[in-house]
């Protein structure tokens, strides 16, 4: 059984990265040349990082909610995301624990107590990337970043090379509700500069939501309706990771039919382990959502 990761913790996670300024991978420690044997790694998004790189036998211990690839079950949890048990981390000696930008008090506490940290930022697509790379050079698994960054970016570019010249409908990215009797009441969706703002327009469309000045803004029905998507892509974890009735909000969705979206059928719940994690795995909703964006494109067939 997975353990639960409600869809407000990750929204006011995905929020106080919002708030962080843009940063580069830090390294405090003492031997910055070694090759660290004892890994703590504090979020989903870098455990399964960990993992793809073929790391997995040097993670010591991970957080209550990385529960991806199956392997990280077995292993010592050192408490949440935002409040992980200092305790606990400093009882299993890593020599090297990575964590997120939005860490910074975190490493304060590690770094006085003498355990090295490596910060990276996973906040756009570049970003996890760069974070694969970086990670990779960190504990010498170069070859094996390599490897995975070749397959995301030839991923990448088929998706571009499809989609090229066509017509870029406006596409709203919702990742949780609050949900009334009778219609949403309030909706969070994805903002700008973000990787679900760079999924979408690497998809073959363009953020119904262009504001600049929230990252995760919350919109009334009043508010859906004056955007107007022409498609709605709705973001859940996997089923036993949220407790949403998604049938119910199907029909939420279909209250608001002067949307462009609901007129045309073209509301998708996504419903993926990977939707809400900003790691290796983000790249398969890339594929599923270009397919989504752009059905009419035969995908099955390669560009010459």
């Amino acid at each position: 059984m997975r353990r639960f990761w409600p869809l407000l913790l990750f929204i006011i996670i995905f929020a106080v990265i919002a708030l962080k300024p843009d940063s580069t991978a830090v390294d405090i420690t003492k031997q910055q040349n070694d090759s660290p044997q004892r890994i703590i790694t504090l979020a989903p998004s870098i455990t399964e990082t960990a993992f793809a790189l073929g790391l997995g036998k040097k993670i010591v211990a991970v957080t209550d909610y990385c529960d991806y690839p199956a392997a990280t079950q077995d292993l010592p949890k050192v408490g949440g995301f935002i409040n992980p048990n200092l305790e606990a981390i400093v009882g299993l000696q890593p020599d090297l624990v990575i964590l997120l930008a939005e860490h910074q008090k975190i490493v304060e506490q590690l770094h006085q107590l003498n355990i090295a940290t490596f910060v990276v930022d996973n906040n756009t697509l570049a970003g996890i990337q760069h974070s694969i790379q970086q990670i990779a050079e960190r504990t010498n698994h170069q070859a094996q970043a390599a490897q995975l960054l070749n397959i995301i970016q030839d991923k990448i570019d088929r998706i571009d090379n499809k989609t090229k010249g066509l017509a870029k409908p406006k596409v709203m990215l919702a990742m949780g509700h609050s949900i009334g009797d009778n219609q949403m009441s309030s909706v969070y969706i994805a903002g700008k500069n973000d990787f679900y703002d760079d999924l979408i327009s690497l998809a073959g469309g363009q953020n119904a939501y262009q504001d600049k000045r929230l990252k995760v803004p919350t919109l009334s029905a009043e508010g859906i309706l004056k955007l107007n998507p022409d498609i709605i892509l709705d973001i859940f974890p996997e089923a036993d990771d949220h407790d949403y009735d998604l049938e119910s909000v199907k029909q939420q969705w279909r209250s608001l039919d002067l949307v462009n979206a609901v007129k045309n059928e073209k509301i998708y719940i996504i419903e993926q382990g990977y939707a809400t994690i900003p790691g290796p795995r983000i790249f398969l909703l890339l594929e599923q959502m270009a397919k989504l964006i752009h059905p009419e494109i035969n995908w099955e067939i390669e560009q010459p």
